[in-house]
């Protein structure tokens, strides 16, 4: 079975194309130091899909996630860090790499493996169309690059991954799902529910972009019940991710009903309107926001109402080498506390 999966995985780099060139020479600082701000609020939280793929589906990438810890470094030295860190495609040791070397005491990791006890979720039909050249029928050979890095205590942890077959294309060899840690964030009078994710691409899957948002919408109906089954109502919660939804009219649909349970919001979008991202980042915010795929988004607690401040992005991808072809985007959020009369008994529930 591991030879079966090696060559799986060698097939898949042959077929993706795989780099052989050698890596760019990558900026550390990029932004200037003095252009850092510090945290403008009680929780800063940075959402950022690192493009951790291995060799050989990706070369260079060891050189990149280095380059990415030396910047969290320095961005620590300046006080200007993110207290919790949400990572996407961290695979490998990824996750860990940059945890110790951005100065982070807490780091959890998603899903390893997918489930393998659900045949066939999304019927027999779509199950015979898996195409193993194309990844989808070998299983995960790699984890769900979920990871949560934090400053402060991680006092909970759910994992989930989709199960094998809930899939499309080449993010079938990916163990994706969903990663909640309860964090206890100081002066929010219980933990909040931070939640990372990453859903089914579309035109990286080299399949038919029905049969991957098919796939997609099935996954965004999962999220919701697991996330509906492990979050008490009156948690306060902050989802972040890439939502891998661009403008594609079947993913829009599938996202039209909201993947927390009571109001949900946009954070970037909200700060973005309301003139909080900071000098030189509010184009690359505006691209953010117009891709439509990373995002992240809250809920308001029982105890505390969440108020996005500002935002930045220390990692855009604007740059002549950027570190990933994504954008690694903060939100700093503000806490009002609400008062406890309101709760009614909830707020005795864990992060309510």
């Amino acid at each position: 079975m591991i030879a079966i999966r090696t060559f799986a995985l060698i097939n898949t780099a042959a077929l993706l194309g795989a780099p052989v060139t050698s890596s760019p020479s990558y900026d550390v600082d990029l932004a200037h130091r003095s252009t850092w701000p510090t945290p403008a609020g009680a929780l800063s939280i940075m959402s950022y899909n690192i493009k951790g793929l291995p060799w050989p589906i990706a070369g260079g990438r060891e050189e990149a996630i280095s380059a990415m810890g030396q910047r969290l470094a320095a961005m620590r030295l300046s006080n200007a860090q993110p207290h919790v860190v949400l990572l996407q495609e961290a695979f490998g040791d990824g996750a860990h790499t940059l945890g110790e070397a951005g100065g982070y005491r807490y780091v959890v990791t998603g899903p390893q493996f997918s489930r393998a006890d659900e045949p066939q979720p999304l019927g027999q039909a779509f199950a015979e169309g898996a195409q193993w050249v194309k990844g989808e029928a070998s299983g995960s050979l790699i984890n769900s690059g979920l990871a949560i890095l934090s400053d402060y205590p991680v006092i909970r942890i759910e994992r989930y991954a989709f199960p094998e077959g809930a899939c499309a294309g080449y993010d079938c060899l990916a163990a994706k799902g969903v990663l909640v840690a309860w964090i206890d964030v100081p002066g929010t009078g219980g933990p909040i529910a931070v939640i990372d994710t990453h859903l089914n691409s579309r035109r990286a899957t080299r399949v038919a972009s029905e049969r991957a948002d098919r796939a997609y919408a099935w996954q965004v109906a999962a999220v919701r019940q697991f996330l509906a089954r492990v979050l008490p109502s009156g948690t306060p919660v902050i989802f972040g991710g890439d939502f891998n939804t661009g403008q594609a009219p079947a993913r829009i649909a599938a996202l039209s009903q909201p993947l927390i349970e009571g109001t949900q919001s946009d954070g970037l979008r909200t700060v973005l309107t309301n003139g909080g991202v900071i000098s030189g980042s509010r184009s690359e915010a505006q691209r953010i926001v117009g891709r439509n795929k990373d995002k992240i988004l809250f809920r308001d607690g029982l105890r505390v109402s969440l108020r996005p401040e500002r935002a930045w992005v220390p990692f855009p991808i604007t740059s002549p080498a950027p570190l990933s072809d994504h954008a690694g985007f903060v939100l700093d959020f503000s806490f009002q506390r609400r008062d406890t009369r309101e709760c009614l008994g909830a707020c005795n529930s864990i992060g309510a």
